[in-house]
């Protein structure tokens, strides 16, 4: 098992070396960029308030709330929701008059479940159900419950971007915004996390609630109305998605669920899934390396992996000193792994060559700590604190990092040499009013523009993007 350098222990290999500070420059400008779509998840149309979408069907269409049978209306939640919210439709009040054999023998059936998940929880505690409120626990998107837009993906092959947002819906932008597509569909919900196939035009991987929706989009497609365009993945008891990584050739889905210890891969054309399995917590966060040579994984707990696909998906075993991984991300070299924790205000490195981890002079193999992220006072600005997400453009020159209780991006310049990483202070980024960065990426390379593109969806389902290039 490699040791995992503690934050304030002596840096062995590093000990004449010193963290990168704060930047203290803000970036200010219009960033009016041509051919972008201009995006506003809460001006949008077809957004819903969390209040009012309880009367919105997967259709879109606004209801007028209804009288419905209650055997009716136990059908509909069991297709829609699953057995066990079926369950509890049938044992409340109104079925219990209506028909009271029903809802004794639906009473029995709940409670015989619930002795039975109490005693797999005790035995099993990691595998205790996570609600709504875990997912936000581990998402990369800053207060994910209430966030306008939840997951935002760029096509690695197209001018083509997928924004979610908390009413579950999706919607397509490309350099023709006249035409915006909307996926809907009663199985994608909680969406928090997203990822575009590559080498294919319209193939996006969705992790929801209860699974993965794979949609397969029509270039014509203006709003579906129905799944039949999509694909519903399903593994036992792996639920909720809280990750979807293809493989760089596209061939392999990977996911991770919080729910769930393994690590599902899935190979669409085949339609076979295998899983890497492994004792302990969760997984809750996979990123693939832009070789396709490593897979990384981190858990619910201080455990995080990197597993290599050309030796057997064998694993590389570390620990963090205290809390989980919160976010990480590849250089475009494939040659360093960025990542942070969930309690610690530092960014840690971990260098990679040739599929091997780097040896250096000390005895162990360390994560370094790179960048000290204490919050700090710029002006009237606060920045820095505990870190919630990490971005790194695909040409490796610039690293943007948010954070859990303050509202400016950090935005650093890097620098990527076959055995050594530099990373200096460059500006940071604060938003309109009192707006915080929900979520963070960069668009990939593009042929609209040289600019690194650092795209930023907003607390108020603003969606900006700020070319990075001249900085």
């Amino acid at each position: 098992m490699s040791s995992f350098h503690k934050e304030g222990a002596s840096l062995g290999c590093l000990k004449s070396s010193r963290l990168c500070i704060l930047p203290l420059r803000e970036l200010q400008g219009n960033f009016c960029v041509d051919y972008y779509p201009e995006i506003n998840l809460c001006c949008d149309g077809f957004n819903t308030s969390t209040q009012s979408s309880r009367f919105v069907d997967t259709w879109g269409n606004v209801l007028v709330p209804v009288n419905e049978g209650v055997s009716k209306r136990i059908i509909r939640t069991f297709f829609e929701s699953g057995f066990k919210d079926a369950l509890n439709e049938a044992r409340n009040n109104e079925a219990v008059a209506y028909n009271p054999i029903i809802s004794s023998i639906a009473e029995f059936a709940f409670r015989a479940m619930k002795f039975m998940q109490d005693w797999k929880n005790k035995i099993f505690p990691h595998m205790e159900e996570q609600g709504i409120a875990s997912v936000a626990t581990y998402s990369e998107t800053r207060d994910w419950i209430r966030a306008s837009v939840r997951c935002i993906a760029w096509h690695p092959n197209y001018f083509k971007i997928a924004v979610a947002g908390v009413d579950d819906l999706i919607r397509i932008y490309t350099d023709q915004p006249a035409v915006v597509p909307i996926l809907k569909g009663t199985t994608q919900k909680w969406i928090a996390c997203m990822a575009w196939r590559p080498f294919t035009a319209a193939e996006l991987a969705v992790g929801c609630q209860r699974g993965i929706c794979l949609w397969v989009m029509d270039n014509n497609m203006h709003i579906t109305r129905s799944q039949s365009q999509a694909v519903f993945l399903k593994y036992n008891n792996h639920y909720p998605i809280t990750s979807v990584q293809w493989s760089t050739d596209g061939n392999l889905l990977a996911s991770a669920s919080i729910g769930n210890t393994d690590i599902i891969l899935w190979h669409i054309d085949k339609m076979q899934s295998i899983a890497l399995k492994r004792v302990g917590p969760p997984c809750s966060l996979l990123k693939w390396s832009p070789d396709g040579s490593c897979l990384f994984s981190a858990t619910l707990g201080n455990v995080f992996r990197v597993w290599y696909t050309e030796r057997k998906w064998q694993p590389e075993r570390w620990t963090v000193s205290k809390g989980h991984i919160q976010s990480a991300c590849w250089s475009p070299c494939a040659s360093f792994l960025l990542f942070v924790t969930s309690e610690e205000s530092i960014l840690y490195r971990l260098q990679f060559v040739e599929e091997q981890l780097f040896k250096s002079d000390c005895e162990q193999k360390e994560a370094l700590p790179l960048v000290d992220l204490r919050k700090i006072i710029v002006g009237e600005r606060e920045l820095g604190g505990k870190p919630q997400a990490l971005a790194w453009d695909p040409k490796g020159l610039f690293l943007a990092i948010t954070f859990q209780d303050t509202d400016c991006i950090a935005i650093f310049s890097t620098t990527i040499q076959k055995y050594d990483l530099t990373v200096s202070p460059s500006s940071f980024l604060a938003g309109l009013g009192k707006e915080y960065p929900s979520y963070i990426c960069f668009q990939s390379e593009s042929h609209k523009s040289s600019n690194c593109m650092l795209t930023v969806g907003w607390s108020s389902g603003r969606i900006q993007y700020v070319p990075l290039m001249n900085l």
